[in-house]
């Protein structure tokens, strides 16, 4: 019975990849090749430190970190429930379908199975987590003249609002 089972899923994904188009199979193997299904695992990783630095910055006590790491639990199940690889990949082959021709996903897979593109895919999450970083520490920088002109505008509004009146 096991066998059968077993040629059943064979001839049934075999079907599946067999309808369809000779792009959208360029996709998955791009997709495969780029190992997304793995980023999404390091995404996991990622907001595991964010919840790290959360529970830090929430001043989180040591008689409060049950909570914590209970509310932590609850949200790492919604997240690798509502955002698997298996609901994103049949999406993720939409949107390379979508916005990249058939040659541009063909170059781009020959690109990435090279040496300096599986370097880049290596290296890639830590470019991004850097410059996220770098990108939050200048917008911190930049938000009390940000606040400052929200207020400024909210006083200036006030200003024409009983101009008119």
């Amino acid at each position: 019975m096991g066998k059968a089972l077993l040629l059943s899923l064979f001839i049934f994904s075999s079907s599946l990849y067999a309808a369809q188009t000779p792009k959208q199979q360029k996709i998955d193997e791009l997709i495969n090749v780029m190992n997304m299904d793995s980023m999404v695992d390091s995404m996991y990783a990622q907001v595991e430190g964010m919840m790290k630095g959360m529970s830090d910055q929430m001043g989180v006590k040591p008689s409060e970190q049950a909570i914590f790491d209970k509310y932590y639990g609850d949200m790492t199940d919604v997240l690798k429930t509502e955002m698997s690889w298996a609901k994103m990949q049949p999406t993720m082959v939409n949107v390379y379908d979508k916005h990249f021709n058939e040659e541009e996903i063909s170059d781009m897979l020959a690109f990435y199975k090279t040496k300096t593109g599986q370097a880049i895919l290596a290296k890639m999450p830590v470019v991004m987590q850097e410059s996220m970083q770098m990108s939050q520490n200048l917008v911190q920088g930049a938000m009390p003249k940000i606040q400052a002109l929200a207020q400024q505008l909210g006083e200036e509004l006030q200003q024409s609002r009983n101009e008119s009146n």
